[in-house]
């Protein structure tokens, strides 16, 4: 397993390195490697085409949220999640969670699948991904190009919009 790791981490870092594609096919490993693979994802496109009724919870912190979120995203803080606190959320709604890149809402979703919801999936790459592919995203006062990074690392693959790393 060790090695199998170092040679991932190779790959992407050499992929990195030469070609823009390569970041863009890395960071999509990458994702897949961290999600929870349990929990169906929706890509950008199809979530950005998708008709409401559908609800949209966004895990990051409070800190993140307030930055930008998805437009209609409901704030669940991961740190604080407990699946009871979403009790007014009908079990066979669909349910699409989303945070920074797809490790923590691939973890709440797995959490609200094993509640009992039936229709639970995760944005593919998280909001990065969202914005990465041209999506709005708003704050208190409407539409916004800034988006909280999360961490350096993390942040390295958010290659639209304007990185945030403070409240």
């Amino acid at each position: 397993m060790p090695k199998r790791i170092l040679f991932l981490i190779l790959f992407i870092v050499v992929a990195i390195v030469f070609t823009d594609i390569g970041k863009h096919y890395s960071y999509s490993l990458l994702t897949n490697i961290v999600s929870n693979q349990a929990v169906p994802n929706i890509d950008s496109e199809e979530l950005y085409r998708l008709d409401k009724p559908y609800v949209l919870l966004d895990v990051r912190t409070p800190a993140e949220y307030k930055v930008s979120h998805i437009k209609g995203a409901r704030h669940v803080n991961y740190n604080t999640f407990q699946v009871n606190d979403q009790a007014d959320i009908r079990k066979d709604a669909r349910v699409v969670v989303y945070c920074s890149v797809g490790v923590r809402s691939s973890k709440a979703g797995l959490q609200l699948l094993e509640a009992g919801y039936t229709d639970v999936q995760q944005l593919h790459g998280g909001i990065f991904n969202w914005v990465n592919n041209g999506y709005p995203v708003f704050d208190a006062n409407g539409q916004t190009n800034r988006i909280h990074g999360y961490t350096r690392f993390w942040g390295y693959w958010l290659t639209e919009g304007v990185k945030v790393y403070g409240p």
